[in-house]
């Protein structure tokens, strides 16, 4: 048995576990059980908060896809953690600096029940030439690659939510360079942007933190707030030096025991 709650940040759903007072060790197998949003729980990932692997970190923050991949780092996820963390008095309730498998991002609580995330300025990569030919295939031309701490190519278009952005993402990740890329499409709305993000290894989803920073890197103004608007919410961003820090919601959904193997 394994208890667990569920939470979801802007609508990027999440089991969390603390392997704290308890170890919980899950199989690939386990995972995609869970992630069946039919027969099973249902997310977007599975997060497990660990003992810290050195004494500058406060905790080790794993993260899974629906498909039982292991994901690089989630930014929904890592407030959703800071809340999950507060709320269970395994800290208290201030700033916290939580590493990942790719980087270490702090976290701390904000206003009105949302929690605060910064990390590392994401950084553009260049696309080796054979894979920018392919894109453009598609008919893509204004276009970024951009590294989070996980990789996302973010497309910009007039046609967010009426693009077949499923038919885009089985084509791309045919090829092993796509394969655990993260794709996204966003357009610029006034002071605003729309985004949707197809995540690797769990598809299509209400909302993606990492996506955010990076279409958000390419487009902020220093010091300013750039909201990003998906279809789970809002997220405000903004750049400070060499820094991105982000503020979104942090919602607890429900708690319970999953009793299958």
């Amino acid at each position: 048995m394994i208890r667990f709650k569920k939470m979801h940040g802007n609508g990027n759903d999440f089991i969390v576990l603390e392997n704290l007072t308890k170890t919980n060790l899950l199989s690939k197998s386990q995972i995609i059980k869970m992630g069946d949003r039919k027969k099973g729980l249902g997310f977007d990932q599975l997060i497990t908060i660990n003992p810290p692997k050195n004494s500058e970190h406060d905790f080790y923050i794993k993260f899974f896809n629906s498909d039982g991949s292991e994901a690089d780092m989630c930014m929904n996820g890592v407030r959703s953690v800071g809340a999950f963390i507060w709320e269970a008095g395994l800290a208290p309730k201030k700033l916290l600096l939580l590493n990942t498998k790719s980087k270490p991002m702090l976290v701390e609580p904000s206003k009105n029940k949302k929690v605060k995330v910064v990390l590392d300025f994401p950084t553009q990569e260049n696309i080796p030439k054979s894979e920018a030919k392919f894109i453009e295939k598609f008919g893509i031309k204004k276009y970024k690659f951009i590294n989070t701490g996980n990789k996302h190519l973010v497309i910009e278009t007039k046609r967010v939510f009426s693009y077949d952005l499923d038919s885009l993402c089985s084509s791309l990740r045919k090829r092993k360079f796509f394969r655990d890329i993260n794709i996204s499409l966003f357009s610029k709305h006034a002071k605003n942007l729309e985004l949707r993000t197809n995540e690797a290894g769990a598809g299509e989803t209400l909302s993606c933190g990492s996506a955010s920073a990076a279409t958000a890197s390419f487009n902020i103004n220093n010091k300013r707030y750039l909201k990003i608007i998906s279809a789970g919410g809002e997220l405000s961003l903004r750049k400070i030096n060499d820094k991105l820090e982000m503020i979104g919601p942090a919602e607890f959904i429900c708690e319970g025991t999953w009793l299958k193997n």
